[in-house]
C-alpha cells in the first residue's frame, strides 16, 4: 500500500548518501594541531572505547630523535539495533535498520601518524556482514550424512574454523567514521584552547 501511495521510485535498495546529516565532511587522514603525543593518543582511545572495545594499541613514540606511527585497534562488535538505543556503533537510519534486520557486525582501525605541522587520524572502520549455511532455527541440519561410500570422515579441515569464517566484506561504514573523527577534532581543538 505504501508503494501505491508513495511510487515504487521511493524505495532504495542503497544505502543513504553517507553525509546526509547536514555536517561539513572531515577530511579522513584529519589533519590536527601539533600537541602533546600522549594527549593525541589519550583522545583517540577515549574516544573509540566509546563505540568499540580497544584491541590493542601502539602509542606514537620518539625514538632516536624521531616520531613513530601510533595505531589502534579494535574487537569486532555486533551492530547495535533499534532495541539497543544506548549503543552507538550504528549510525541512525540506515545503518541501524540494516543491523536492526541481518546480522552486521564493525570493527575499526585507527592511525596516527606524526607530520612536520601535526599529526594526521587515519581512521577505518569495516563492516562484515553474517552468511549463515542455512537459516538459523531451521529443523533441517546443513550437516546431512550420505547413504553412499562418498562419506570421507577423517578430513581435519572439516574441524578447523577460520577466524572470518561466515562473515561477508561490506567495505567501510564512512558515516560512522565521519561521526568519529568529528567528535575526535572537537576533542582536540578543546584541548588546544586549555592550554
Amino acid at each position: 500500500m505504501a508503494a501505491a501511495v508513495c511510487g515504487c521510485r521511493s524505495f532504495s535498495l542503497e544505502g543513504p548518501a553517507p553525509f546526509s546529516d547536514g555536517q561539513p565532511v572531515m577530511a579522513n587522514p584529519l589533519p590536527v594541531a601539533p600537541l602533546d603525543r600522549m594527549v593525541v593518543m589519550d583522545e583517540v582511545s577515549d574516544e573509540l572505547d566509546n563505540y568499540f572495545r580497544i584491541s590493542r594499541e601502539e602509542r606514537v613514540r620518539l625514538v632516536d630523535g624521531l616520531m613513530t606511527e601510533g595505531w589502534i585497534e579494535t574487537h569486532q562488535q555486533i551492530g547495535s539495533t533499534y532495541l539497543e538505543p544506548w549503543r552507538r556503533d550504528s549510525s541512525p537510519g540506515f545503518e541501524r535498520a540494516h543491523a536492526t534486520l541481518q546480522t552486521v557486525r564493525r570493527f575499526a582501525k585507527t592511525r596516527i601518524i606524526p607530520t612536520a605541522d601535526g599529526y594526521l587520524i587515519d581512521l577505518r572502520v569495516f563492516k562484515e556482514l553474517e552468511d549463515r549455511p542455512d537459516p538459523e532455527h531451521s529443523p533441517v541440519s546443513s550437516r546431512q550424512f550420505r547413504h553412499d561410500n562418498s562419506l570421507d570422515i577423517d578430513r581435519e579441515d572439516l574441524l578447523l574454523v577460520q577466524p572470518n569464517q561466515g562473515w561477508i566484506p561490506m567495505g567501510r561504514d564512512v558515516t560512522l567514521e565521519q561521526t568519529i573523527l568529528r567528535n575526535i577534532q572537537e576533542r582536540l581543538q578543546n584541548c588546544q584552547e586549555s592550554q
